[in-house]
């Protein structure tokens, strides 16, 4: 930050030229009432999406089959296990060459852990493919979309923290629950 002696201590063509430049970087910044708006449409697409949701799952709970054979089996987990594939190797390779898009990737992949065990379990035919989807589960895939998660939150948090000092903002909630937007004034 430029202080106020540093200021004084310019000439008045070096604070034009400042000004000047400090205005072309706000105005090449986005409108915040734009991005309003943008927000607002999107609470209301996903508050949309989430009511409707509730009466197709009533619908579904009384008119799915117990039993269902599915034409495409193979095909459906072996692509699962290709997209969760990819989403593990290129967390690694973004945590490798240290790149912020490993918080998005990490998120990602820890969830599609979590869908794996759960539709491992839940899809079990017999008591030895229960067990062996369970192991799976409590062995490998939780503990590895925990570990996912907690990074995935702390690279977020840490990221965060330095916006909000660098802004000078020191007295902010401690809990990502509690942030803020960075960047987006509340109201």
């Amino acid at each position: 930050m430029i202080s106020d002696s540093t200021l004084r201590q310019m000439t008045s063509e070096e604070r034009a030229a400042l000004s000047r430049r400090l205005a072309a970087l706000d105005s090449s910044l986005p409108s915040l009432s734009e991005g309003d708006e943008r927000r607002r449409r999107f609470v209301v697409l996903l508050t949309v999406a989430s009511v409707g949701l509730v009466p197709w799952l009533i619908v579904l709970a009384f008119t799915l089959p117990h039993r269902y054979v599915a034409s495409h089996w193979t095909l459906t987990w072996v692509g699962f296990d290709i997209v969760l594939l990819s989403g593990l190797s290129l967390t690694a390779w973004l945590a490798w060459r240290r790149r912020q898009a490993v918080v998005i990737t990490a998120f990602m992949t820890g969830t599609l852990l979590v869908c794996d065990a759960w539709f491992d379990i839940t899809t079990a035919s017999g008591r030895a493919d229960l067990i062996t989807a369970v192991a799976s589960a409590v062995v490998v895939e939780l503990p590895l979309a925990t570990l996912l998660f907690a990074v995935a939150s702390h690279l977020l948090y840490l990221t965060v923290r330095r916006a909000q000092a660098a802004e000078g903002i020191l007295d902010a909630p401690a809990g990502l629950m509690g942030q803020p937007l960075f960047g987006v004034p509340s109201r």
